[in-house]
């Protein structure tokens, strides 16, 4: 039986004009044809330092800013536009506003020299020359006046719990002669809940701990240190933290308690494109995530903030252990990100990467004989951690990779065979050893809807397959529950074929909903509170419910097409293209959103302004020129169907292409965010490249909706008349009033299912992602009883969850009755559903 055969027929019977209340799938499960065993490590997660989701997220610190090193710059970094940005020697811009991140993140924030930190009758100096240690970039000189203060309002307020302690010390000196300061815990108005005194002497940087305690709950608190007397102090490091953390390590408990609600067989660290860095000087080095975490230096991230790097590698090591799951160690192997302007650590330095590799792995799993194990012990673990895989590098490609993945591989293999390697790309195609690859997937909901079979045809002789990134983040339905259906389709798609693909992490796993770089994320937070998005609790329903052997399956179901609704828009790769007398049924339209680059208008015509190069790469199909792109959209509709006209005048470089139904990135249940850029956006697209004309949907790859058609464009003409007429199922194009192109939409499986045993238990998983109920007939090959277990996540397409309704999307438990050898199962509309039947035993 090959794999296609057991997965979805799409019954010719089945029309897409079917009655729904008539609508209906016949499920057919074979459970004593077992496939495979299911894959132990399938479902686990993902960490990276993005949306501040280190440093006052997971990891427990109250404090903004602890190191006051937020405002320095990245090391050989251009600062620009009066701080706003800066710019590598490479060409890539990152934004910075004085330390304090993305513009986005600015309202609410009271502007300071030293973000995080402000003054009352006071002076705040930063000085380089007098620091902590050597891993210091500078320390804090306060001047205080009689009676004044300096402040640090943290994450969005420093929050307390009634009746909790929180663990403050500093190391501080006094300049010339002691100072007195009052260490308190305040309202925002500087009502004291708690305070201790504190006498700091002159001379070396000693380091005071105190204890205060919260006698009421407060998520809007300071912490101020206020002077009685005149003084001069030097402050090197700070911290405040609740007394309460996970298990005594240091993290959040709430946030770790919702990673281990996933069931997670493993976690994926430090990252993601932070292991890589926009610069040399920023990739993440393992000599610099251990030891003290005063003595471990900050580190800026590419996603607009820097880190104190408090969650180390012990601190990675110790939560895996913890929640008794599986690391995976990402290295650095001498790349910074290729999709920033990369740049290459020359032949000594990557020999020192691959030096620092073996240190990792050794601190990890060494015995307490060697440095490394010797320093584990000295932080707290004799005994050492599990270290199942290690990735060399992160979303690197190319023969550069290829050369330094070999290097790696040949050598961390000899020392530590028992570990599994994982490569960034398909290395075995160039005859490199390979144990598994890492694939990565981001797009809309339909794309993952249309690709639950992307499996089906692997090699089953090749190497084993990671998805280690994947999410919706593109399109209408982003983080909330139909994007959930749509990655849940794709997954059970997995599920089937995970013989080959056997380990999965949906990534971004984490987001301060005050500090977003990237929407969505799995799990959302504030200071005190959480939440998981849709996809959260379709992934725990996932991981729940494994069985022990995938069975045979067949379903037949009908169809739905990918979504069809938007604006229509204009892309030019480079500038000077010109258009004018855009029309939407007539009536005349401007330009609503700029996606890159600018329009300029003279009269009535518009001319593409081709944007600076930003130093932005992508390794994706379809990406090549996406750093040269100048879009925009014409009005904020969401029509189904529609006539849009404008006359275009093709620039100089070629191709350019008439946007249909463009949609922005929605997302944020704390309020309904458009985000309005290329790589957010969904749209299907008519592009003319230069004697051909293409219709694809989706961009990276993109979908051919037909096949390419040569057209001939009257080099006599000024402009041309472009028309792209929109309707249910599809679009068509013209030229001068000619058709040139008929698109038809791709359709998919309206439902999706899979099944697996364990002695006990089948269990069946099947996702409905239309908008009608779906009674799925199911014939078994065996009794079960008559009682059964259900769990459902349903509601709403756009249903989502927010700070103030963190259950509005949540699973449902039920137990029922009327299971038998065939029976029949209603999946409600946009629902995902796990039943668990009880095998009779033989």
């Amino acid at each position: 039986m090959t794999p296609r055969d057991v997965l979805i027929q799409i019954s010719p019977a089945m029309s897409q004009n079917y009655n729904p209340r008539s609508r209906m799938s016949q499920l057919t499960i074979r459970t004593h044809e077992k496939r495979f065993p299911t894959a132990p490590h399938l479902y686990g997660l993902f960490f990276e330092d993005i949306n501040r989701a280190g440093d006052g997220g997971l990891y427990a610190e109250l404090l903004r800013n602890r190191s006051f090193e937020d405002s320095v710059p990245p090391s050989r970094c251009s600062v620009s536009e009066g701080g706003a940005a800066f710019t590598t020697p490479t060409g890539w811009v990152g934004e910075f506003n004085g330390g304090e991140g993305r513009t986005s993140w600015l309202d609410c924030i009271k502007p300071s020299p030293v973000p995080g930190w402000h003054a009352d009758s006071s002076t705040l100096t930063l000085d380089d020359g007098d620091t902590l240690n050597d891993r210091r970039l500078v320390s804090l000189l306060v001047d205080f006046n009689a009676g004044g203060s300096i402040s640090n309002d943290g994450f969005r307020g420093v929050p307390l719990a009634k009746g909790n302690a929180y663990a403050f010390y500093m190391f501080v000196r006094a300049e010339s002669r002691s100072a007195e300061l009052r260490i308190a815990l305040t309202a925002a108005d500087g009502r004291i809940y708690d305070q201790a005194v504190v006498e700091v002497a002159a001379g070396e940087y000693l380091r005071y701990d105190l204890t205060l305690t919260a006698p009421e709950t407060d998520a809007d608190a300071r912490l101020s240190i206020t002077a009685p007397a005149a003084s001069t102090v030097r402050f090197g490091f700070t911290s405040l933290m609740p007394a309460d953390t996970y298990r005594g390590h240091g993290l959040r408990s709430d946030l770790v308690e919702m990673l281990a609600g996933l069931h997670p067989a493993f976690l994926r660290f430090p990252g993601g494109c932070i292991v890589e860095g926009f610069t040399r000087e920023t990739a993440i080095r393992f000599p610099d995530t251990i030891g003290p975490v005063w003595e471990r230096p900050s580190h800026h991230l590419m996603w607009s903030y820097r880190t104190t790097n408090g969650l180390g590698f012990h601190e990675y090591l110790q939560l895996c252990e913890d929640l008794d799951i599986e690391a995976i160690y990402v290295l650095n192997c001498g790349m910074t990100c290729q999709t920033r302007g990369g740049e290459l650590f020359d032949s000594e330095e990557v020999e020192e990467l691959l030096q620092e590799a073996f240190a990792a792995i050794e601190y990890a799993v060494g015995d307490t004989s060697t440095p490394m194990g010797e320093a584990r012990a000295a932080a707290g673990h004799p005994e050492p951690f599990r270290l199942a895989y290690v990735e060399i590098g992160n979303e690197n490609f190319g023969s550069e990779y290829e050369h330094r993945y070999e290097k790696f591989y040949e050598a961390l293999h000899a020392r530590y065979p028992t570990i599994r390697y994982i490569s960034n790309t398909h290395t075995e195609e160039v005859g490199l050893p390979t144990d598994i690859v890492d694939e990565h997937f981001y797009d809309t909901a339909d794309f993952f809807a249309e690709h639950t079979d992307m499996y089906d045809a692997a090699d089953r002789e090749g190497p084993k397959i990671f998805l280690g990134e994947y999410a919706v983040n593109a399109g209408m339905d982003v983080g909330n529950l139909r994007a959930a259906l749509g990655e849940a389709m794709f997954l059970l798609g997995i599920e089937n074929n995970q013989d080959v693909v056997q380990l999965t992490a949906y990534a971004p796993l984490l987001e301060n909903v005050h500090y977003v770089d990237w929407s969505p994320n799995l799990i959302a937070f504030d200071n005190h509170r959480s939440y998981g998005i849709p996809g959260y609790h379709a992934l725990s329903m996932l991981a729940a419910h494994r069985g022990d052997h995938v069975v045979a399956s067949t379903l037949k179901t009908d169809t739905v097409n990918r979504q069809s609704a938007g604006a229509p828009g204009i892309v030019s790769v480079g500038g000077g293209l010109q258009f004018r007398n855009a029309r939407v049924n007539g009536a005349p339209v401007e330009l609503a959103h700029e996606l890159q680059g600018r329009f300029t208008q003279t009269d009535d015509v518009y001319t593409a302004v081709e944007q600076p190069d930003t130093g932005i790469r992508l390794p994706f199909p379809g990406a090549e020129n996406l750093h040269r792109i100048v879009a925009g959209v014409f009005g904020t509709g969401s029509a189904q169907s529609g006539t849009f006209e404008v006359d275009i005048k093709p620039g100089p470089s070629n191709p350019f292409t008439v946007g249909v139904w463009c949609s922005a990135q929605r997302s944020g249940a704390e309020g309904v965010v458009e985000t309005w850029t290329i790589r957010t956006i969904d749209m299907h697209s008519w592009t003319i490249d230069g004697n051909m004309s293409r219709v694809t949907a989706g961009k990276f790859p993109p979908i051919a909706l037909a096949d390419d058609t040569y057209l001939t464009l009257d080099s006599g003409a000024d402009f041309h008349r472009f028309k792209v007429v929109t309707h249910q199922g599809g679009f068509d194009c013209y030229v001068n009033d000619l058709l040139v192109q008929e698109a038809r939409l791709p359709a998919y499986p309206s439902t999706m299912a899979t099944a697996a045993v364990d002695d006990d238990s089948v269990i069946i998983k099947i996702v409905n992602i239309a908008g009608e109920a779906d009674e799925v007939n199911i014939d078994l090959d065996e009794s079960v009883a008559n009682g059964y277990d259900v769990t459902v996540l349903s509601g709403a397409r756009d249903a989502a969850n927010s700070l103030d309704s963190p259950q509005a999307v949540v699973p449902v438990m039920d137990q029922r009755t009327g299971a038998a050898q065939a029976f029949s199962y209603v999946a409600p509309p946009y629902s995902f559903n796990i039943l668990v039947l009880k095998r009779l035993k033989r």
